[in-house]
């Protein structure tokens, strides 16, 4: 089986590391796999024995120069593959089924960084995705709106990322709940990290914010400490190459994002045994993790404040680690091989 991956951007989200993992895994099932992406910091992590296509200028903004490159690429190996698995971008979705009309396509909705209403996404891309064969989704309520825009149920499959097994190799080893609260993600305007910058300064939540990660709001929510006087209390770590490490120095990590599908700081979290805090403005989170131990849903900064210090630490670490386990890209990557086949028996 030779499988071509599409994505309209390759840096170090994750979704890119979703699509290393599926390019991994592919290979050590046998199975040929090339790469269709712009340039970016995450094509490093990218094995050699996966064949990359250099997707000059992919923007929608530039219609012309990025659906161009796309068809040579399509053109020039789509004799050769036998699924195609496109990432985040529907218009790119639509563009290679009308290339290559008789290869199975497999879209994968990896959730929308908007300002947009949350539907309207959807039903945006639904418009771009009516002749794909399978649309996978993260979660549950990405599969309801979908479903809401006129995508047929059959064609929708809801498949969770995966954990990588290094986030096992360091557990947490606190005794106690010492309040350290990490945030961990792209400063950025969909993690809202402003917003537990001010819940720190009115509810005093955490002992230690511990902020991991860069982006081009850095400058700004740096300026936002100071200017609330929580030099002392919030500490920005920068990007972390090696976050199994930095996990472990949490007593709990904070999601507080306005959007999120599917993100892998929760299962990453679970793995070293830390409890993950999720506000109850992200539905597909609430509905995917619920009953999951060490999931601590809050309703806002002061329900945040309250569930921290009524938090036992001790409680439901090992069954954190075991449910995270189960999540293991090795127990997940079979769902999607036997989603391929389906699609090729389909074809």
């Amino acid at each position: 089986m030779h499988i071509l991956h599409l994505t309209p951007y390759m840096s170090q989200g994750g979704t890119e590391r979703c699509i290393v993992n599926l390019l991994s895994e592919s290979l050590k099932r046998g199975y040929q796999v090339s790469l269709a992406s712009p340039d970016g910091e995450g094509l490093k992590k990218v094995s050699r024995s996966v064949r990359v296509y250099k997707l000059e200028n992919w923007r929608i903004s530039k219609p012309f120069s990025s659906t161009s490159a796309l068809k040579r690429i399509a053109l020039s190996i789509g004799k050769e593959v036998d699924i195609i698995q496109v990432h985040a971008a529907a218009e790119m979705a639509y563009l290679i089924k009308r290339y290559l009309p008789q290869k199975p396509v497999i879209f994968t909705c990896h959730g929308y960084d908007t300002s947009l209403p949350v539907y309207f996404n959807y039903w945006l891309a639904s418009k771009f995705l009516r002749r794909i064969d399978y649309l996978i989704v993260l979660n549950p309520v990405q599969r309801r709106y979908f479903v809401r825009a006129g995508i047929g149920e059959e064609r929708l499959i809801v498949l969770p990322n995966g954990v990588e097994e290094k986030f096992f190799l360091f557990p947490s080893t606190k005794t106690g709940n010492d309040g350290v609260v990490g945030l961990v993600g792209r400063l950025a305007k969909q993690k809202n990290i402003r917003w537990a910058i001010r819940a720190q300064a009115k509810y005093r939540f955490a002992s230690k914010l511990l902020i991991a990660g860069d982006g081009p709001l850095r400058s700004q929510l740096e300026e936002q400490v100071s200017r609330l006087k929580l030099r002392e209390q919030v500490v920005f770590l920068g990007y972390q190459e090696k976050m199994q490490e930095i996990y472990p120095l949490f007593s709990f990590l904070l999601v507080c994002s306005r959007n999120e599908a599917f993100p892998l700081i929760i299962l990453e979290a679970l793995a070293a045994g830390v409890p993950v805090l999720i506000p109850n403005w992200l539905p597909g989170l609430k509905e995917s993790f619920r009953s999951a131990p060490g999931i601590i849903i809050f309703e806002g900064g002061k329900d945040l404040k309250e569930k921290i210090e009524r938090w036992d630490a001790q409680i439901e670490r090992e069954k954190m680690r075991k449910f995270a386990r189960s999540f293991l890209w090795k127990n997940i990557f079979p769902k999607y091989d036997e989603l391929y086949h389906q699609a090729l028996n389909k074809g």
